[in-house]
C-alpha cells in the first residue's frame, strides 16, 4: 500500500473569524494525481496555497492538520518550510507573467532552487538549467537563459515557471490554473508537459482546475469544491461520469465538454462567506433543498466516494 504524499484531516482555515476552508479531508497517495474543481471562491486555490505553507498563523486560525510527506505544514518553522518549498513541493502558479521577476532572467530564476537546495556550482546551475529547458520543450535553451520574462512568449513564460517547480524533482507538484491564462491553442500542449514530467518522476500532483473535461483527463481522483467545503471526492471517472451530489450534477450539466444537448447553468450564485447558510452550503441554489438542508449540515458519508449531501 502506497503511503500518503499529501494528508489533510479536517482542515479548518479562518480569515476574520470565517471559515474559508471548512472541514476539509484528503488523502492523496504517492504518484497520484487529484483535481480540485468548483467554481471561484471555492477555496481551491486557499488550499493549494496553505498546502505549501504560503498561509499560517496568525495571519489566519487553523484547525486540523496538512501534512506533506510526513511534515507538518501547520506546524513546522519557517526554516524548514523554506527547505521543503522548491525541493520536495513545487508550485505552478497562474500566471507566469505575474509570478516571474521583471528584473532576473530565465537562468536567475533557475538558478536559485538549484543553489539552494541542491549546493549546485554557478557553471553546474547554467548546465543543469539549459537541460530542464530542454525538458520542456524550449528550443536553443543557452540563448534563452539570457533572456527576461517580457522577452518570451506567455507560453514559454509558463514552460519556464514549470521548469523552475521541477527543477529540483519535488515529490508533490501543485500546479493552480496552470493554462488559464494561456491561448487555448497551447493549453493542451502545456498540460501534457506537465503530466508527462510528473509521470517521469513518480511524483504526485494537485491540479486547481475549472475544466471538467481536463480533470478526466490529468487526474486519478477529484476532490469537488463548494463554499470551502469538499461535497463530493473520489475516483475522478466515477465521480465526474456519474455524480451523485447536486452541486457536482449541476457542474456536469453545465460544462459544454460533456456533451449536453443544451446547457443548464447552475441558479444563482456562490454567497459571500459572511451569508453562508448554516445547513449545507449548497442549499440556496439546490433543486433538491429541503428545509433540513438550510437547517443542519449534512453528514459526511465515507467510502470509495465520499459524499455531503442528505439526498445522496
Amino acid at each position: 500500500m502506497r503511503r500518503d504524499m499529501m494528508h489533510v484531516d479536517r482542515f479548518t482555515l479562518r480569515r476574520a473569524g470565517m471559515a474559508v476552508l471548512d472541514d476539509v479531508s484528503i488523502r492523496l497517495p504517492e504518484g497520484a494525481t487529484l483535481a480540485l474543481i468548483g467554481e471561484s471562491g471555492a477555496g481551491k486555490s486557499t488550499l493549494a496555497f496553505a498546502a505549501m505553507g504560503l498561509l499560517r498563523p496568525p495571519e489566519v486560525g487553523i484547525e486540523g492538520r496538512l501534512d506533506i510527506g510526513g511534515d507538518d505544514i501547520v506546524r513546522e518553522s519557517e526554516r524548514r518550510l523554506r527547505g521543503l518549498r522548491g525541493s520536495r513541493m513545487g508550485l505552478i502558479f497562474q500566471d507566469a507573467s505575474s509570478a516571474l521577476n521583471p528584473c532576473y532572467t530565465v537562468l536567475a530564476h533557475l538558478s536559485e532552487p538549484l543553489r539552494r537546495h541542491k549546493g549546485l556550482s554557478r557553471q553546474a546551475c547554467r548546465a543543469r538549467a539549459a537541460e530542464l529547458l530542454d525538458s520542456v520543450g524550449i528550443a536553443d535553451p543557452q540563448a534563452r537563459l539570457a533572456a527576461y520574462p517580457h522577452e518570451l512568449s506567455g507560453g514559454m513564460q509558463q514552460r519556464v515557471m514549470i521548469a523552475i517547480a521541477l527543477a529540483c524533482e519535488p515529490r508533490l507538484l501543485i500546479a493552480d490554473e496552470p493554462t488559464s491564462a494561456l491561448d487555448v491553442t497551447i493549453q493542451a500542449q502545456i498540460m501534457a508537459l506537465i503530466l508527462a514530467r510528473v509521470r517521469a518522476l513518480g511524483a504526485s500532483a494537485v491540479f486547481v482546475l475549472h475544466d471538467l473535461a481536463l480533470a478526466t483527463q490529468v487526474a486519478d481522483q477529484v476532490a469537488v469544491m463548494y463554499g470551502g467545503q469538499i461535497v463530493e471526492q473520489g475516483p475522478c471517472a466515477q465521480v465526474l461520469g456519474n455524480p451523485r451530489h447536486p452541486y457536482t450534477m449541476g457542474l456536469r450539466a453545465s460544462a459544454i465538454e460533456f456533451g449536453a444537448q443544451r446547457l443548464q447553468p447552475i441558479p444563482g450564485v456562490v454567497p459571500a462567506l459572511a451569508e453562508m447558510p448554516a445547513g449545507c452550503r449548497f442549499a440556496p441554489r439546490c433543486p433538491l433543498a429541503t428545509a433540513r438542508c438550510n437547517e443542519r449540515p449534512p453528514a459526511r458519508q465515507e467510502g470509495e466516494i465520499t459524499l455531503a449531501c442528505w439526498h445522496a
